[in-house]
């Protein structure tokens, strides 16, 4: 099926004008300044005006399943739903476990990624968990990546934090190299997230793992930097090394560097916003614990932050197109997903198109199938 959406404000992300956009077999086939109907019969004609088209949001840290479990069973959390990725403008996704790698399992993440995928979301996922020696589904990591298609990766292992396994910097050397070798083998990007806690230790244990150059940087990918300004601060001494790192987006209740002061003060000193990414960790488990560690109470992460720290972006005065960097291609880019992140020729017709005037949500568009504001779960 054919369909064209004429008058759409086209940001790719880069900006590309008042456009009008040709969508054949789920795929962008043309941008076009103004496509004549009767030189493509369409099925579907759509006029856009006053709205902006972006592309659908990479969200590349996803309880997909469910996390949590730190104030006992009763605080595990539900899956997320197609209708709420998409109702918070995300059309591709990474799925991961977390603290609970016991009553969530691997299995059961495989068997959600390949829910979303027939659902239309570009879904991917990492093996392993928070702890170490790594859990997989065949047997190792590079079985994983090797044998099982949506599996590109490893995460979120945790790091300088009490809900961790006090992974050795050897042993965090040794991971990399194993799916630096499967990546080799798959061409997949063989990315390990690293889940960062609060603990003083910070990224050193990374730092020390790259201290020559056996081990690339951009093998791995700290999250949840912005948690505090200490963690930012040494996140953007990373970042001087040549690594990436990934902001949590947070609500009014979090307590972290926001979104748009994270980007500005790693800009500031001397960070590359190409090596920037934002995620939601939604699903997740947002837990409180006292000054001794004791679970006090539990939030859980919705994928609504994405959008929302997107509009701060833009309305603190930053450009679209810079904007949408972090949210959309950088993740892409970085993940080796060559058919997310941007809206140009040949790409999966995955696009957000907003109002102009507020950037709410008009509609959805997934693999060139349109899904109005109605039919979406937005929170």
């Amino acid at each position: 099926m054919m369909k064209i959406i004429k008058n759409v404000e086209v940001y790719a992300p880069a900006h590309r004008g008042k456009r009008d956009l040709l969508v054949t077999n789920g795929y962008v086939e043309g941008i076009y300044e103004n496509v004549k109907e009767f030189d493509f019969p369409p099925n579907v004609v759509k006029v856009l005006d006053d709205k902006i088209a972006i592309p659908g949001f990479v969200d590349g840290h996803v309880h997909v399943i469910g996390g949590g479990g730190e104030g006992g069973f009763i605080s595990r959390i539900p899956e997320i739903q197609s209708s709420e990725l998409l109702g918070c403008g995300v059309t591709s996704v990474i799925g991961l476990l977390g603290t609970d790698s016991v009553t969530k399992s691997l299995m059961s993440l495989f068997g959600k990624v390949k829910a979303l995928r027939e659902e239309g979301i570009n879904a991917y996922m990492v093996t392993g968990s928070y702890h170490y020696p790594i859990q997989t589904i065949t047997g190792s990591v590079k079985k994983d990546m090797i044998f099982l298609d949506p599996v590109i990766g490893v995460g979120e292992v945790a790091i300088s934090d009490h809900r961790s396994s006090a992974i050795t910097v050897q042993e965090i050397r040794r991971l990399a190299l194993e799916c630096h070798v499967a990546a080799l083998h798959t061409a997949k990007a063989g990315k390990i997230i690293v889940h960062v806690g609060k603990s003083r230790k910070m990224l050193s244990p990374l730092m020390e793992a790259v201290s020559d150059d056996e081990i690339k940087i951009t093998t791995f990918l700290p999250t949840h930097v912005n948690r505090n300004m200490e963690l930012l601060e040494d996140a953007a001494k990373w970042m001087k090394m040549g690594g990436y790192v990934d902001l949590t987006a947070g609500d009014s209740e979090n307590k972290s560097v926001s979104v748009k002061d994270a980007i500005e003060y790693l800009l500031e000193n001397g960070g590359d916003i190409e090596h920037i990414l934002v995620s939601s960790d939604a699903q997740g488990s947002l837990p409180s614990f006292d000054d001794k560690g004791n679970f006090l109470s539990m939030r859980i992460s919705k994928c609504s932050v994405m959008m929302n720290s997107f509009r701060e972006c833009v309305r603190s005065g930053m450009k679209i197109e810079d904007a949408l960097k972090p949210f959309s291609e950088n993740v892409a880019n970085f993940f080796k997903l060559k058919n997310a992140g941007s809206l140009n020729e040949g790409k999966r017709a995955d696009i957000v198109f907003l109002n102009q005037r507020n950037l709410e949500i008009d509609s959805v568009m997934i693999k060139g199938e349109f899904f109005r504001k109605d039919e979406l779960k937005i929170s």
